[in-house]
């Protein structure tokens, strides 16, 4: 009875932490987005905006008042605030972005030294950060500054996050130049191993078609990009992302001649990684821990983790776990990659392509991964259907490891259709739904 009535309470007292964590989180954000619109206003180009900057403080105001007057457990009149702020923040952002435009188009190295000091919301987004560090690039030899050294460390740093996530997943290839559809079966990759996908193109009378063809039990996310198109009509944009299925080709897209009697040219390189964009996870299901029922488990890094759960590995958990343990499928799902044959590991990104390693496709198109597993540790097969709970490897400690334990993420493919990302999700435990593990967590497994 006692320990029922600790359960309980243990997981009121996690459910109401976590909606703190929520609360306290927005806030922060919106508070951030403040300070940088009390930054930029400085600037000339932002003189018209200054009245929605003070109609932002206000509302922040309002909402921390809100705080200190409301005594329900669930704050719900704060919340509804601190969203209204949210709105108000999110519409300076879209002045942010017509003068960090203007500012790349026209060279004011000034306002751009100005605009990115306080690293704002925008340079969470790829295409700004890539934006901005091409052109600080090519401004900083007549005018380098800290903010600007500081943006391409973090770039750099972030390089190397995506480069994590796409080693955790094993299969991807990028800047691939394309091929007649011959050229192309024969080619190889940066390994020297035969392409198992491709992309190449085929030409009849004044029609040019490009066709990608999967050989991989896995799905797989195209992103196609034309250059230079001369005397072509293109039936697809030019930068143009398409799923294709395990075991199938499809036409890509179409290019017809405009004029026969004058010369038609294009260039074009695609980018290929393992998944489907339109993936959309179902943030309502429950996991199990993936071991023995009613064994203990710990956490050695949780989300957010400060040693390799950063950038685009964010939502990983890592779980101690000596070699030679028993894994099992923390969801049911289709195995769609599996490696079993290495034995070297180390902390160094050089030993990442050496991990073991399930890769389990899920229904609604995220994928879990089971990695750093021992070698010939893999008990499943590709194509295999597993259902939640089944026996499906031996943890171990190959690859990027600094010692024996399980990785395990959910990923899907990114808004930028060439990498990967890890996924929040939540566990079912004997404490009730953990939906933050962090370091040093004890968790009892639960079916």
């Amino acid at each position: 009875m006692i320990k029922v009535m600790f359960t309980i309470l243990f997981a009121i007292y996690c459910s109401l932490n976590a909606q703190a964590e929520i609360y306290t989180q927005l806030h922060e954000e919106i508070q951030k987005d403040l300070l940088t619109a009390q930054h930029v206003e400085k600037s000339p180009y932002f003189d018209a905006y200054t009245t929605e900057v003070r109609v932002l403080e206000s509302c922040l105001q309002k909402a921390d008042a809100i705080l200190e007057q409301d005594q329900g457990s669930d704050h719900r009149t704060y919340l509804k605030q601190l969203r209204l702020c949210e709105t108000k923040s999110k519409k300076f952002d879209r002045h942010y972005v017509s003068a960090m435009r203007e500012v790349i188009a026209k060279e004011e190295n000034a306002l751009f030294q100005l605009l990115i000091e306080t690293t704002p919301r925008i340079l969470q987004r790829d295409r700004w950060v890539e934006k901005s560090v091409a052109y600080y690039k090519k401004s900083k030899a007549n005018a380098p500054f800290i903010a600007g050294e500081k943006l391409l460390k973090a770039s750099e740093i972030e390089h190397s996050y995506r480069q994590m996530a796409a080693m955790e997943m094993q299969n991807y290839e990028s800047d691939v130049k394309v091929f007649s559809y011959e050229q192309a079966r024969r080619s190889r990759n940066k390994e020297g191993k035969q392409r198992t996908f491709f992309m190449a193109y085929k030409k009849r009378n004044s029609e040019t078609t490009l066709i990608a063809e999967n050989n991989n039990a896995y799905p797989v996310t195209l992103l196609v990009k034309l250059s230079n198109v001369q005397n072509y009509r293109v039936d697809r944009p030019l930068l143009h992302h398409i799923e294709v299925d395990p075991f199938s080709k499809t036409e890509v897209m179409h290019l017809r001649t405009d004029n026969s009697a004058k010369k038609a040219s294009f260039r074009s390189s695609y980018s290929w990684v393992m998944g489907r964009a339109s993936a959309r996870h179902d943030t309502e299901l429950l996991y199990a821990l993936p071991f023995k029922r009613d064994s203990l488990v710990i956490v050695s890094q949780g989300f957010n983790g400060q040693t390799t759960h950063t950038g685009r590995s964010r939502y990983a958990v890592d779980f101690a776990a000596k070699i030679g343990t028993r894994v099992y499928a923390a969801r049911e799902g289709k195995v769609i990659a599996t490696e079993s044959s290495f034995n070297r590991g180390g902390f160094g990104m050089e030993f990442a392509q050496y991990a073991n390693y399930v890769t389990i496709e899920h229904s609604d198109g995220t994928m879990a991964q089971y990695y750093h597993l021992k070698q010939y540790g893999v008990a499943v097969n590709v194509g295999q259907h597993v259902s939640k709970g089944q026996f499906i490897g031996l943890s171990g400690n190959t690859g990027y490891s600094s010692g024996p334990h399980l990785h395990f993420g959910v990923y899907k493919v990114d808004s930028d259709f060439h990498t990967t990302v890890t996924l929040p999700f939540k566990f079912k435990t004997n404490i009730g739904v953990v939906d933050s593990p962090a370091k040093g967590n004890l968790f009892q497994v639960v079916r």
